[in-house]
């Protein structure tokens, strides 16, 4: 018979194997051997990725600064064609300003008021053939180069509008009035020229002929040399029916010997248009247009300012 412990429970001294195992776990303190080759591989790890990602960032960075570089580059080259381009601009108004006869102020600004002096580029400088010069300057980058081009374009469009343009319109106008053009079209024919000619309807004698014979069909088409206004139109005593124009700056045109006309007094006219038909009316001998060119009231000879082929030539 076991006895009893005396309070009513059993005691025992000795532990079971698994629960012994399992107390010295928890009281034994876990450790952790490092090798040499293992902490190398750690801190290559933990060190290495700090040191790709810095990598990456500046490998980016400066692939954005050589991209920035580049389009700087760019910008220069364009500010610096920009500047060249408004500045040649600039001088070609200058020189239609004084082709044209606009006033010399106005000329003067699209160059020298809208340009800043000190922002000229080197090869306007030396297309204007100026002596030699020096002394210290500051570079002008691209952006201040465009923002002074910008500054000039509201100048040279102030003296295109001002003075340029109604000047060039005038000059164009009197060009287009000027009567150098040919009155007849096809084949050009001359059958009596300016001056002194012999009697066109026989007989002895001479007489100063007032302009140009062209020899034509009836009905051949007459057109005006120059842009004007009709001043007569009709029967015209020896010269049959027949169109004067005024051409302005003193110059007259006469178109004789029309079998009819297609204007009427106060028309204004064109260059080659057609303002009437060959005829022989009045003093004529044959189907031709008379062309008369008078110059503040005084007959000039026509060829002094018509384009004729030498050709059209008679002889006479």
């Amino acid at each position: 018979m076991r006895q009893m412990p005396l309070n009513g429970y059993r005691t025992s001294h000795s532990c079971s194997p698994t629960q012994t195992r399992k107390e010295r776990r928890r009281q034994e303190p876990v450790k952790t051997t490092f090798t040499p080759l293992r902490g190398f591989f750690i801190a290559l790890i933990f060190g290495g990725i700090p040191t790709i990602l810095l990598g990456s960032i500046c490998l980016t960075l400066s692939q954005h600064n050589a991209q920035l570089s580049e389009k700087n580059s760019e910008l220069e080259e364009m500010a610096t064609e920009v500047k060249a381009e408004v500045d040649s601009l600039g001088k070609e108004i200058d020189s239609l300003s004084q082709q044209v006869g606009a006033p010399e102020d106005s000329s003067q600004s699209a160059s020298d008021s809208a340009q800043n002096p000190a922002a000229a580029s080197q090869s306007s400088r030396i297309a204007d053939n100026l002596p030699p010069r020096g002394g210290p300057s500051p570079e002008i980058d691209a952006l201040d180069l465009l923002k002074n081009a910008s500054r000039q374009v509201p100048e040279l469009n102030k003296t295109l509008d001002s003075a340029i343009k109604p000047a060039l319109e005038a000059a164009i106008a009197q060009e287009a009035a000027y009567p150098d053009g040919q009155p007849v079209t096809g084949k050009v024919e001359v059958s009596s020229e300016f001056g002194i000619r012999s009697n066109p309807f026989g007989g002895s004698g001479y007489e100063v002929h007032g302009g140009i014979d062209f020899v034509g069909d009836q009905g051949d088409i007459i057109a005006a040399t120059g842009d004007g206004v009709v001043v007569k139109s009709g029967e015209n005593g020896g010269y049959g029916i027949s169109v004067t124009l005024d051409h302005g700056n003193g110059y007259e045109t006469l178109y004789a010997h029309m079998s009819k006309t297609r204007v009427q007094v106060g028309d204004r006219i064109k260059r080659g248009q057609i303002i009437g038909y060959i005829g022989s009316t009045g003093r004529s001998s044959g189907p031709h247009l008379h062309y008369s060119l008078y110059q503040d009231g005084v007959a000039i000879d026509p060829r002094k300012v018509m384009k004729l082929p030498e050709s059209a030539s008679s002889g006479h």
